[in-house]
């Protein structure tokens, strides 16, 4: 079984998760958003691995449109918080399934699956070379595959220190959740193709967060939903336009296993 300081972190806060993060604006808008860019990659009977699937959220989510989905991570209670999610929702859930295991042992799962993705930053947890290696051997030729990772310099955090002197640009070396830190990376796009190998071809990419401010300001969101909506739209206008798609507080990489 999977351990380390990342896997406690994510013990930790499984059972506060939903709660918290669930409720989100700005991460119910990047899920929204990924979910959509989902739906479009996929069809009704696919077999699809899910990275770090969390609580299970985007997994459900698939399984209610016919998908077969995988969901794998490596902290016990996220897992037993998707099942339990998986268990309340009945039938329409009965497609999803959730194990304890890490990105980096997907080559070992009993593949091959049609699709695979990842949400909301456990690549950046991740031996991505690794997990390129497993990933590639999973998928079948063409299998589309969609990631989303944390951005190395959000543009609503860089200019929120320039505006105020507040740091606002992640560090490089670790984060903290559920009260603990543990090691991190934010690799560049280019980075991110790189380590994940050659078995893959990358064909889009865009940011989340990138016009709207990320979910760390949640309670100004609340305090200015008009706002928040103006921004969010503008955001859908511009995420995949050269350079800005690199300043997100979220990257997605759309491609396909060759």
């Amino acid at each position: 079984m999977a351990s380390g300081p990342a896997v406690e972190a994510f013990d930790r806060e499984a059972e506060d998760y939903d709660r918290d993060f669930g409720r989100n604006p700005a991460g119910l808008l990047f899920r929204h958003a990924f979910q959509e860019a989902l739906r479009r990659l996929l069809a009704p009977g696919d077999r699809v691995l899910d990275l770090g699937c969390g609580t299970g959220d985007d997994a459900l989510f698939l399984a209610g449109l016919g998908m077969d989905v995988l969901g794998i991570d490596p902290s016990p209670a996220m897992i037993a918080r998707a099942r339990a999610k998986a268990a309340e929702r009945g039938a329409a859930a009965a497609r999803a399934r959730f194990e304890v295991e890490r990105a980096e042992d997907a080559g070992d799962l009993a593949g091959p699956y049609d699709a695979a993705y990842s949400n909301f930053g456990a690549l950046n947890c991740a031996d991505l070379e690794r997990v390129g290696d497993g990933l590639g051997r999973a998928l079948r030729p063409g299998a589309p595959v969609m990631l989303c990772l944390f951005g190395r310099r959000p543009l609503p955090a860089m200019l929120e220190r320039g505006l105020t002197g507040r740091a606002g640009v992640r560090p490089r070396s670790q984060t903290r959740v559920g009260g603990m830190p543990f090691p991190v990376t934010y690799p560049t796009r280019s980075q991110v193709r790189r380590l994940l190998g050659p078995a893959f071809e990358w064909r889009k990419a865009w940011a989340l967060g990138v016009i709207v401010p990320g979910p760390g300001h949640a309670d100004w969101a609340f305090r200015h939903p008009q706002a928040f909506g103006l921004l969010a739209a503008i955001e859908g206008l511009v995420h995949a336009w050269p350079v800005v798609r690199d300043l997100g507080d979220h990257l997605v990489l759309e491609g396909r296993r060759r």
